[in-house]
């Protein structure tokens, strides 16, 4: 392959790559194509995208976009998988497909920069997702208005069943009859 095609490889790789701020980097030795189209569906359903890579392109993409750390990862058969919401989504659904695909195997990954292993990587399954993150967040945020909003309806909501407990009473007596 000329130097011009490997650039040029080189530049789309980056360009998949651009505002991505983590990536996983996975060992693809031994995946046949049935297995590579199973998992890349799998994947596309979390919006996430999976790339089979040349070392050497795949370097020169990481160094680029601020990724650096990956690049000593970069042995053998390598994949980068990148894209979806977060992080964790991605990683989540390479460990549902490698309980099925037993050769597809977590190198580890670089998360804003920083390089984690195969053991921290799939640690970060287990986390919540960042919609799992935004909703606590927000339940955070409402908590307090809704207890301040229960507090200022409860005495008017014990008026108002004392009042209506006076009325059925009056309503259960006999009306008096007028002389």
């Amino acid at each position: 392959m000329s130097k011009r095609v490997k650039n040029l490889i080189a530049a789309e790789l980056e360009k998949r790559l651009t505002g991505a701020d983590s990536v996983v980097i996975v060992d693809y030795s031994g995946i046949n194509a049935n297995d590579t189209n199973k998992i890349r569906g799998g994947l596309r359903k979390k919006n996430v995208q999976l790339t089979v890579i040349a070392n050497a392109q795949g370097r020169k993409a990481l160094e680029k976009v601020g990724l650096k750390a990956g690049t000593e990862l970069l042995l053998g058969t390598n994949a980068f998988v990148y894209g979806g919401e977060s992080v964790v989504d991605a990683v989540k659904e390479l460990l549902v497909q490698a309980k099925d695909v037993a050769n597809l195997k977590i190198k580890g990954s670089v998360v804003e920069g920083k390089l984690l292993d195969t053991k921290a990587t799939e640690a970060l399954a287990k986390l919540p997702g960042r919609k799992e993150l935004l909703s606590g967040i927000a339940t955070l945020a409402v908590s307090p208005g809704r207890k301040l909003a229960g507090q200022i309806v409860g005495p008017g909501r014990n008026i108002a069943g004392v009042i209506k407990a006076v009325i059925e009473k009056k309503e259960k007596e006999t009306p008096a009859v007028a002389a």
